[in-house]
């Protein structure tokens, strides 16, 4: 059994926070996934929770049927300990019902290298944090590869399945200003840049970056 911590720091537009979930010992196979493939799938389940909300609310209630308590129980997976149980999941779904639907983000290649960055930095070093190995911050990574009039980053730490990293960021446990979901469904954003890598720590870390262009 493992517990779920949530970690906040401070964000950009909107606050966010690395969100930590999952086993470190049980592999999927999303996991052998090329990143290239896992990057859109990530992408395509993004903007299928910005774009239908409201359908997206009915995959959350699937989800919240693995509790058992505060347990978040798979088959064959080891059980995860959230800190907030079900509240947190309901919450989502009841703001996922209310959401109006978002246009869908387009990739952007220079998002995509800066989150690539982050993401290589933290697989080297085994961090959970915003800030990389050099001090940079999310914008300044960003600003490395583009013009923006507005930036902001989620990431993600444990899950293989591009479906389980978005329900973590929607969800949001521990994190209390719901830091990601603000960052996932913020109207600013157009462009969005993805990236995942090994971590040392926690298996898997995968970098969302998010900009409108200027």
């Amino acid at each position: 059994m493992i517990r779920i911590t949530g970690l906040l720091l401070a964000g950009l537009i909107a606050g966010c926070a690395p969100a930590v979930a999952s086993s470190p010992g049980v592999v999927s196979p999303a996991a052998n996934l090329p990143d290239a493939v896992y990057r859109a799938d990530l992408i395509e389940e993004l903007n299928a929770a910005r774009t239908d909300p409201a359908g997206y609310a009915r995959k959350v209630r699937a989800f919240r049927a693995l509790f058992r308590g505060d347990r978040i129980e798979r088959p064959g997976e080891t059980a995860i300990v959230t800190n907030e149980g079900t509240a947190a999941v309901d919450e989502a779904i009841a703001f996922l019902e209310a959401q109006a639907p978002l246009p869908a983000l387009r990739g952007n290649p220079g998002l995509d290298q800066a989150a690539g960055e982050h993401a290589t930095d933290q697989a080297l070093s085994g961090a959970v944090a915003h800030t990389g190995a050099d001090g940079s911050s999310p914008a300044d990574r960003m600003r490395r590869r583009g013009r923006w009039s507005a930036t902001g980053e989620a990431i993600a730490y444990g899950p293989d399945r591009a479906e389980d990293v978005i329900l973590q960021l929607i969800v949001d446990d521990g994190v209390p200003d719901r830091g990601h979901r603000r960052i996932l469904f913020n109207p600013v954003y157009g462009l969005v840049g993805s990236a995942c890598a090994p971590h040392r720590v926690w298996r898997r870390v995968c970098v969302l970056d998010f900009a409108r262009a200027s």
